[in-house]
C-alpha cells in the first residue's frame, strides 16, 4: 500500500508541474476497471431469503478500495452492457414503477462509472425503457455507448465515444453493442435503428479519434463475444477485434459470459464473464513528453468478487428500492 500511494504522490507532482504547458510529461499509471453481462445482479440478496450472491453492491467494495489506493483519478471504470434485464429488481424499474427515476443509472452514478455500453438484451427492453435509461444515464454524466447503432440519417442513435482528461492525459473510450441484433429481436424493439459488424466499424472510428483528439490512452468496450478469432461467430467479435485492432490500448469483451483475458502485442482482451462474479482489470503506465507517448505497457488479469463484501453504505443508500422489489415479489397474486 505504502508503494502505491508514493508511486501516485510523485506522479500527481509531475503532472502539476507539466499542467502549465498544457502537456503532460512525466510517468502515470491508469488502472481499468470493467463489468459486464450483469443482468440485474444488483443487490447481495434474493428477495426470498437464500444465500448471498454475487452483485454490483459488492463489486463497488472493490471499487472504492482501488480508487482509494490510487487515487480516484487513476481509476477508470466501464461496463460492456446487458445492464437492463435478468432480475426481478430490473423487471421492476423496467416496467412495473415507470414514473420513479429507473435504478440502474442512480446504481451507475453511485459507482461513478465512466461509460457504459449497450448490450443485445438492454435493446430487448424496448425503446420505452432504454431510451429513458439513456437519458438518465446522460443526467449523470454517464453515456450509453453503441457506436454501431445508426438512425436512417446516418447518425448514431447512441453516443460512440467519451473523452476525458485524468491529471492532464487525455482518454478515449469507444464503446459499441453488438451486430447481430436483428437476429433475436423482434424489430419493434429495435424500430429506426441499423447495427453495423464491428470490423472495419471500429478501426475507422480508432482512426478518427486518435486523428481528432491525439488522445494518450484508447479503449474499446464491445458488447461482443470473444469468440473463435477465425470471423466465423458475427455476434463475438473479440477474438478477431484483437487481432486487427491498431492504436487500442484495451479491448473489453462480453456478451459469451467466458471470464477470459488475452494479451496480444501491446493490446489487451478482457472479458470478466457475468454477474458480478469477476471484475475485469487492466493497467496502463504511461511515459510521456510533452503529451507525446514515449513509452506504454499494458496488463490485465481478473479479480474475483467475493459475495459477501457487500458494500455496506451502498446496501443503506438503495435499501428503499430493495424493499419495493422484493414487497413487488413475494405478493401474492
Amino acid at each position: 500500500m505504502k508503494q502505491l500511494i508514493f508511486r501516485l504522490s510523485s506522479a500527481v507532482a509531475v503532472v502539476a508541474m507539466a499542467s502549465c504547458s498544457g502537456r503532460p510529461s512525466g510517468e502515470y499509471q491508469f488502472d481499468l476497471l470493467t463489468t459486464n453481462d450483469v443482468h440485474g445482479a444488483w443487490f447481495d440478496s434474493t428477495y426470498t431469503g437464500g444465500p448471498l450472491r454475487n452483485s454490483l453492491m459488492a463489486v463497488n467494495t472493490y471499487v472504492s478500495a482501488w480508487r482509494d489506493s490510487l487515487g480516484k483519478d487513476n481509476v477508470i471504470l466501464v461496463d460492456a452492457g446487458d445492464c437492463l434485464q435478468g432480475d426481478n429488481a430490473a423487471y421492476y424499474f423496467n416496467y412495473v414503477d415507470t414514473l420513479s427515476p429507473h435504478l440502474y443509472p442512480r446504481l451507475a452514478a453511485y459507482m461513478k462509472y465512466d461509460a457504459v455500453c449497450v448490450g443485445n438484451h438492454d435493446i430487448e427492453t424496448g425503446h420505452a425503457v432504454y431510451d429513458r435509461v439513456t437519458k438518465e444515464l446522460k443526467d449523470n454524466g454517464i453515456p450509453f455507448l453503441a457506436g454501431n447503432a445508426f438512425r436512417p440519417d446516418g447518425k448514431t442513435y447512441f453516443d460512440g465515444v467519451k473523452i476525458m482528461k485524468r491529471n492532464g492525459v487525455k482518454i478515449a473510450i469507444l464503446g459499441y453493442t453488438n451486430p447481430n441484433m436483428k437476429a433475436w429481436l423482434d424489430e419493434h424493439l429495435w424500430k429506426g435503428i441499423e447495427f453495423k459488424s464491428l470490423i472495419p466499424l471500429v478501426q475507422e472510428d480508432v482512426d478518427k479519434v486518435r486523428a481528432k483528439e491525439n488522445p494518450q490512452v484508447v479503449i474499446v468496450a464491445v458488447h461482443s463475444g470473444t469468440g473463435l478469432g477465425d470471423g466465423s461467430i458475427y455476434e463475438s467479435q473479440g477474438l478477431d477485434l484483437l487481432k486487427t485492432l491498431r492504436g487500442v490500448d484495451f479491448l473489453v469483451c462480453s456478451h459469451d459470459h467466458s471470464a477470459v483475458v488475452v494479451q496480444q502485442d501491446s493490446i489487451c482482451l478482457i472479458n470478466s464473464g457475468s454477474r458480478a462474479a469477476n471484475i475485469g482489470h487492466g493497467r496502463i503506465n504511461l511515459t510521456l513528453k510533452d503529451g507525446k507517448v514515449i513509452s506504454k505497457t499494458v496488463s490485465a488479469d481478473l479479480i474475483k468478487v467475493n459475495a459477501d463484501k457487500a458494500d455496506p453504505a451502498m446496501e443503506a443508500a438503495f435499501h428503499s428500492d430493495f424493499e419495493k422489489v422484493r414487497e413487488f415479489t413475494v405478493r401474492k397474486v
